[in-house]
């Protein structure tokens, strides 16, 4: 564990005590929990609560420390049945620590959990549970190709390839941060050729502070177009992505800093896109805004190359499920 884990446990535990006395249940899920946290680290805490009025995601600056906090509802609180049902949703189960517990059920349900997780049943489970979840998503980008979208079939493909990845990295290393996919990528046997396809890789030539204005002028858009309510948009989260920004330049990984980027910006653009397609709804962006963020991924792939992120999902899908073969022999 890294020294600053210590204290960032301790005061993730006085925030739960001081400021989270309405929540029933609270977790540290994040780097802090798997025992990784360095200099640039903020705590990650899931509570819930039966009070409606603190449902939502925020930030909070605390003692000096940014806290990312997701309040939920009291009747999202998973059972067995339901965590057994949709495993790969509850997956934050197996790395978290729990920092209240009002009537023990919640220390019942993590050891439930990482038992579950941990075997060929809940393995088999999780594989399932994400084929059902990119089968649409490939399905999608299939229809996106042949009605001639190609940018709308490139980010179908992406998110797509990018759930069998925090999959495969899920079954092989028990690890379920997006911040160590690209490492984990590159232990693949056809890892070069997949980077090849991959519209962030370090050939964008963008650095990592310019990584950093690209998500903030992203959210400064999309708090001035209504969205400041959406969680994931507060100015704050721009110190935090300068952070990140920093811890990147120091490890010198271009692509993973790009890969998280991207990811984000996706799904900060998914959240506020209002039910429409996300291609028209990305044509509706300034035309700045728009530049900045092709620097960092949002671009259209030939059909060629998302044909062949579709068939590298595949390959990575079939990869974990041979990995179950061998725990099963």
């Amino acid at each position: 564990m890294y020294p600053r884990n210590y204290r960032f446990l301790e005061l993730a535990k006085e925030f739960v005590q001081n400021e989270l006395v309405y929540s029933t249940y609270a977790i540290l899920v994040g780097s802090v929990a798997r025992g990784e946290a360095d200099k640039y680290s903020d705590i990650n805490i899931i509570c819930y609560t039966g009070r409606e009025q603190y449902l939502g995601d925020r930030v909070i600056f605390y003692r000096g420390e940014y806290i990312q906090l997701h309040t939920k509802s009291i009747l999202e609180f998973p059972n067995k049945e339901l965590l057994a049902y949709n495993p790969w949703h509850y997956r934050f189960l197996s790395e978290s620590v729990i920092l209240k517990d009002t009537n023990a059920e919640l220390s019942k349900l993590q050891n439930w959990a990482k038992s579950y997780f941990s075997s060929i049943k809940g393995e088999k489970g999780s594989i399932q549970d994400v084929e059902r979840l990119i089968e649409g998503r490939i399905k999608y980008a299939e229809d996106q190709v042949g009605a001639g979208r190609a940018f709308g079939a490139t980010h179908a493909a992406l998110a797509a390839f990018t759930e069998s990845m925090l999959l495969h990295q899920f079954i092989y290393e028990n690890n379920v941060s997006l911040g160590h996919i690209v490492t984990h990528l590159r232990k693949l046997d056809r890892s070069s050729e997949i980077m090849d396809v991959l519209p962030f890789s370090p050939a964008s030539r963008v650095t990592f502070e310019e990584v950093a204005k690209v998500m903030t002028k992203l959210r400064e858009h999309l708090r001035k177009s209504g969205f400041d309510h959406v969680g994931g948009l507060s100015e704050l989260e721009d110190d935090l992505w300068s952070r990140k920004a920093k811890r990147k330049a120091e490890e010198g990984d271009e692509a993973n800093v790009l890969w998280h980027a991207y990811n984000k910006a996706f799904s900060l653009l998914l959240e506020t896109s209002q039910d429409k397609e996300f291609e028209d709804y990305f044509r509706t962006l300034p035309s700045q805004l728009k530049r900045s963020l092709e620097e960092i991924g949002f671009i259209s792939l030939p059909p060629q190359d998302i044909e062949g992120l579709l068939t590298y999902t595949k390959y990575v899908i079939d990869d974990s499920k041979h990995k179950l073969k061998l725990e099963q022999k």
